[in-house]
Parts: structure tokens; C-alpha cells; sequence
């Protein structure tokens, strides 16, 4: 009897041991015992059972008393049913009494809750925090070289791939305009997933548009042919643009977003790769926050046959990529301080502490709060970049109604006509477009000719307004579009020299801070584009001239071909212009002729998509207008000055 009652005692103490948090059972206490715990509730949200899910745990002054736990948080610990927990400190900053912590949970019940205990208060206990045994992948780059067992480098040119203090750097040095280091991991993963990373850029050359950075995914047998890369270009990564391509059908996005990260700042990277509902769907997340401009999916039980899948499902190797940009010096490095692979669903459980779950939500709270994903179906003739030429835009109220006509036609961009005159009065028209997801650029047409020492002044002079216009108006320009006359090395050698040196003016004082964009005329000469391609962000290239205007798909694919190689064969990226007339939104035809034009170039990696030029009676005035034969082909800037007479003439009849 007395032994019974000995042995009950025992059990007890170790229940009542158990209970109290004290966490006998728990690794590495360095002798010491846990003299707090917390319980917390994690409630799964998105209808699933979830497993061996990575939770992230935030602790501030509000939920967590950090003077219990010690400096570096290295005594904290997780168990669920008496069974210890891996976890990763990702933060923990005493001072500020702020932490984030992730946690592997085994088993999170489809829209139930599961109990976890956190313990703290051990001054003995010894940091077991590992990503390694908390994530899907793992490396944080503390050794002395990257990792054979997680990695595969390859490095072009002067690229080079170094480690350091816990950090790789993937660099692009001023050797060669392709210098590139790139590294792909060994192990594949499943849709579903997040890949993150924290990540800085570095700019080491004379200019300040720096390296191009990607992060990604790549199919682990065919690189090019299953693929989702999140790609970053110019001054604090402003450009920002998705390459996705799913079995070799390719999209690649305009310019999406603005990460707003100045130089040498770490921040994380996340790109989610997952199905929801019918939806497969790809979003990215900059400091752990979802940019929703990002967003991007495909409805798995669309019947569109015109409407492209260009979402992988396949496995997936991760990717991590730094090159030179157009120039030689736009070099430097992506810095990485760790990477790792997390299960994702977009209805991410919930954390709660202290035991208490809040009272659900009203419904209208929840959508006003917790807004839907963005559910949207590309169809061929809506992706990429859908520009027109505006030269008279209304600086009063009825720019608004111009703006909601040019969403209506699916516009996302507009190249302006703009001079000294009329930069301040485009401000009400800019910050509309803004408001609405359409993109302004400056158009210059160089009509005074002011040249001195070869260099247009006049253009020069208009460059410098927009960029001090730029500093202290409400709403900037996105670029600056310039107009370029007909070039031809062999009968017009001089005006191709005046081209190039008109860009490389304006590229020094734009470098960095505004896209340059450059209108190439249709009789251009292909051979030219390589000697300006250094100085240019973006081509548009014309495709109509004096005889011909209402020209086919297939007309148009055949005129621009030598100079989309050039563009192509330098990773640059190009618009190709079509003239249309009013009503081109609902005419047949032409709707017919630009998805012809996005077909065809699906898979191009050069092409961001079409430019318009309105005009219903162009072709007959151009002819009308053309100079004679010796005096050379026309410059574009009088065919640019009627085709704003017309503009006008179209503006007042819409009134």
C-alpha cells in the first residue's frame, strides 16, 4: 500500500512538473529548469488539413515580457503534447521587444484549432533554433563555400560567387556587358510553396542602375521550360517583372511595382507558388507583406483556348541570378543573407496568445480587412503593355473621363506630348492615370533643332523640366519617350550620330531615375540600334511609313523582324506601334490584329507589347505631307506634329 501511494506521488509530481511548464522533457536546458510558459491557439483558416505547416509566431511588449526570457531569446522553446517543437528565430531584438519566430507545427485540423506551448526563462538553456530542421529548404551561408550538397553555381564572363560573415554574394563585376552568377538548388519542390529570401543590392560601377537581380523558380530539367522569376532592374530595384512560363508557352510581364528599397537594405523576398480554389496562382511578398500588383493566376477550368496557362505545376528547382544590365558599368551584387522554403496557403493560420480566440469577425469587417486575392484570366490580347500616343491631354475635370475611356480600351500606358510649356499642366492628368494603373511618359519631339555640337538642346532643355517636374509635382512622369529621325549609316550617317549622342545626353542626367524610352521610325536602320542600345530602357518601333499604313499581323512581324533581333540579341525590350482608328477598341479587325501580334510574339522575351497611334485619316495626310524624294525620308517629328493636329481635331469632335 505505502509503495502504491509512493508511486502515485511520482506520477503526480511529474504531471504537476509537466503542466507547469517547467519542460523536464524539453533539450539543451544546460542543467537549468523553465520558470514560464505560455499557451497559445493556432486556428487553421484556409478549410485544409495541414501538415509539418511553418507557423510564424510575432512577440512584442504587447503579448510577451522579455525581460523573463534572455537577451538573444535562445531559451525559448515550443512543444505540443509533451513533444518539443523545431523552431528558427528569424528576429529578436530585446531592446525593442520585438521577435518573429517560426515554428513547425505536425498537425493543424482543417478549420480547427491546435494548442502549442511556448516555454522561456531558462538562463542555462542552450539556442537550439535551426531553419534547417524548422523549413522545407534551409541556408543561412555560414560556411566558408557554398554548399554542395544544397547548390549548383555557374558564372559567365567576370561573374564571380563569394562567401562571407554568413553571407554570399552573387556578384556582376565591370568586366563584360553578360557577365552573370547564378546559383540553382539540388532539391525540387512542390506548388504549394514560398520561397524566401533575405536579400540586399549592391551597386559597385560609375552608374547607378546597378545589377539585375532574379529570384525564382526553374524546371530542374529544362530551365526555359518551366519556369516563375521574379525579376528586379534600375535605382532601388524600381522595375520590377515576372518572366513565367509554363511547357515552353512564355509570358513576361510590364513593369508591375516599385519595391521603394534604396541601396545596401536588407529585406526579404518572397515569391508564393500555389492553387487556390480553380485558380493556380503566383504573388509576391516584400518584409512579409504581399505587393497585391503582383498578382498573378490562371483558372484551371478556363475553355479559352486563346488564354494562356503559363503557370508551372511541375517540380521546381529553386534560383538566384546577377548580372550586368545593358551597359558595362551597371554592375555589382546580390547580397543574400539566408534562403528558405516554406509550405503556403494563402489563408494563413492564426496565432493567438494567452489561450484567447476574439469573437468572429462581421462579415463586412473581414472583407474590409482581409481584401480577396486578385482572381484574374490573361487572355492574349491583355498581356503585357497596351500603350497609345495622347497630345492634347485635358489638364481640367475632363481628364478624368479621358482616363476612363483609356481603361475601358485596356491602355496601361500613355506616351504624352510634352514641352516647357505644358509639363505643369499634365500634373491633374498624371495623378489620374496614376490612380488608375496607367503609367505617363514625357513624349519629346525635338522640333526647334537647337543643335549644338550635335546634341538637340531643345530636348536636352525639356529633359531637364521633367526631371525637375518630377521632384516636386504630386504625381512624376514614368519615362521619357524620345523620338528619334529615320537613320541610315550609309545616306544619313550624320543624323545616326546625332541620334546617338542625343541619348547619351539625356541617358547621363536620366540614369537611374526615369525609364528613357526611344521611337524608332520604320525605315530605320537595323545595324544602328546596337550603337544607341547602351542608353535605352525601352524601344518603340514604328511600323508603318508613306506607302503603306493599314498594314497586316503578319506585314507588321516581317517589318519589325531584323529590328526586334537586334533588340532581342541585346536582352532588350521593345513596343511594337499599330495605327488604328476611332472606335479601334470595338472594331474587330484590329482587336483580331493585336492578338495576332501577342501570339506570335508569346515566346519572345524582347516584346512587352503594343503601342497605338490613333488617327482615321493618317495615311492620306502623310502622303499629302511627304517631302520629296531627295530631300530624305521625312523626320518623325512633322509626322508627329499632324498627327497631334489630328488629335485635337478628334478631341474637339468627341465633345
Amino acid at each position: 500500500m505505502k509503495r502504491n501511494i509512493i508511486l502515485l506521488m511520482l506520477i503526480s509530481i511529474i504531471l504537476l512538473t509537466g503542466l507547469s511548464g517547467t519542460g523536464l522533457a524539453l533539450s539543451y536546458s544546460g542543467g537549468g529548469d523553465w520558470n514560464y510558459s505560455e499557451e497559445m491557439t493556432i486556428k487553421e483558416n484556409s478549410g485544409k488539413d495541414l501538415a509539418n505547416y511553418q507557423v510564424q509566431v510575432l512577440l512584442d511588449s504587447s503579448n510577451f515580457d522579455f525581460s523573463k526570457a534572455k537577451p538573444d531569446g535562445s531559451d525559448i522553446r515550443f512543444s505540443v503534447n509533451d513533444k518539443q517543437l523545431s523552431h528558427w528565430i528569424e528576429e529578436w531584438d530585446a531592446k525593442s521587444e520585438s521577435a518573429i519566430i517560426w515554428i513547425k507545427v505536425p498537425s493543424i485540423p482543417s478549420n480547427g484549432m491546435t494548442d502549442v506551448t511556448m516555454h522561456y526563462g531558462n538562463p542555462a538553456a542552450i539556442d537550439i533554433s535551426s531553419g534547417g530542421s524548422t523549413f522545407d529548404f534551409f541556408d543561412d551561408f555560414t560556411g566558408k563555400s557554398l554548399s554542395i550538397a544544397n547548390w549548383r553555381s555557374e558564372t559567365n564572363g567576370g561573374g564571380d560567387i563569394n562567401i562571407g560573415n554568413g553571407v554570399i554574394r552573387l556578384e556582376a563585376p565591370e568586366r563584360h556587358p553578360a557577365d552573370f552568377s547564378k546559383i540553382t538548388s539540388k532539391d525540387v519542390f512542390e506548388i504549394n510553396s514560398m520561397f524566401v529570401v533575405k536579400r540586399m543590392k549592391v551597386t559597385t560601377g560609375i552608374e547607378p542602375i546597378g545589377p539585375v537581380l532574379e529570384q525564382g523558380l526553374l524546371d530542374p530539367q529544362d530551365e526555359s521550360e518551366n519556369m516563375i522569376i521574379h525579376r528586379t532592374e534600375l535605382t532601388n530595384e524600381s522595375r520590377v517583372l515576372w518572366t513565367l512560363t509554363r511547357d515552353d508557352d512564355k509570358f513576361k510581364s510590364r513593369d508591375q511595382t516599385d519595391l521603394g528599397i534604396a541601396e545596401e537594405t536588407w529585406y526579404t523576398s518572397g515569391i508564393a507558388w500555389y492553387q487556390e480554389d480553380n485558380f493556380k496562382k503566383v504573388s509576391w511578398f516584400k518584409n512579409g507583406v504581399r505587393d497585391t500588383k503582383m498578382d498573378y493566376s490562371y483558372d484551371i477550368e478556363n475553355e479559352d483556348e486563346t488564354v494562356i496557362d503559363h503557370i508551372p505545376d511541375n517540380e521546381l528547382k529553386l534560383y538566384l541570378y546577377s548580372s550586368t544590365a545593358s551597359t558595362l558599368h551597371n554592375t555589382g551584387y546580390m547580397a543574400v543573407d539566408y534562403a528558405f522554403v516554406r509550405k503556403y496557403t494563402p489563408q494563413e493560420p492564426t496565432v493567438f496568445l494567452s489561450g484567447e480566440i476574439p469573437d468572429p469577425l462581421p462579415e463586412s469587417d473581414i472583407k474590409a480587412t482581409q481584401p480577396p486575392l486578385k482572381d484574374f484570366t490573361i487572355a492574349a490580347s491583355d498581356v503585357g503593355t497596351k500603350a497609345i500616343f495622347i497630345f492634347e491631354p485635358y489638364s481640367d475635370n475632363r481628364s478624368i473621363s479621358l482616363i476612363n475611356d483609356l481603361k475601358a480600351s485596356g491602355i496601361n500606358t500613355v506616351f504624352l506630348r510634352t514641352d516647357m510649356n505644358n509639363i505643369w499642366g499634365s500634373e491633374r492628368f498624371i495623378k489620374s492615370a496614376h490612380e488608375n494603373n496607367i503609367t505617363v511618359h514625357a513624349m519629346i519631339l525635338d522640333e526647334k533643332k537647337d543643335f549644338v555640337d550635335g546634341i538637340d538642346e531643345s530636348s536636352i532643355e525639356v529633359v531637364e523640366g521633367v526631371l525637375d517636374y518630377n521632384t516636386k509635382s504630386l504625381a512624376g512622369f514614368d519615362g521619357i519617350y524620345i523620338s528619334l529621325k529615320t537613320c541610315d549609316p550609309v545616306e544619313l550617317e550624320q543624323v545616326c550620330q546625332e541620334n546617338a549622342q542625343l541619348l547619351e545626353a539625356i541617358h547621363k542626367k536620366t540614369a537611374g531615375k526615369i525609364l528613357l524610352v526611344a521611337g524608332i521610325p520604320a525605315a530605320y536602320d537595323r545595324s544602328s540600334i546596337e550603337d544607341i542600345a547602351p542608353n535605352v530602357d525601352l524601344f518603340v518601333l514604328m511600323t508603318y511609313d508613306l506607302d503603306e499604313i493599314e498594314l497586316t499581323a503578319e506585314e507588321i512581324e516581317d517589318s519589325v523582324a531584323s529590328k526586334m533581333g537586334e533588340i532581342r540579341g541585346g536582352g532588350e525590350y521593345a513596343l511594337i506601334t499599330v495605327v488604328v482608328s476611332e472606335g479601334f477598341d470595338d472594331d474587330a479587325e484590329v482587336n483580331e490584329l493585336l492578338n495576332s501580334l501577342y501570339v506570335y510574339y508569346s515566346d519572345d522575351p524582347a516584346f512587352l507589347g503594343v503601342s497605338l497611334l490613333m488617327n482615321e485619316d493618317l495615311q492620306e495626310i502623310l502622303e499629302a505631307s511627304a517631302p520629296a524624294e531627295e530631300k530624305g525620308i521625312p523626320g518623325f517629328e512633322a509626322i508627329f506634329a499632324i498627327i497631334g493636329l489630328l488629335s485635337i481635331a478628334y478631341g474637339l469632335r468627341k465633345q
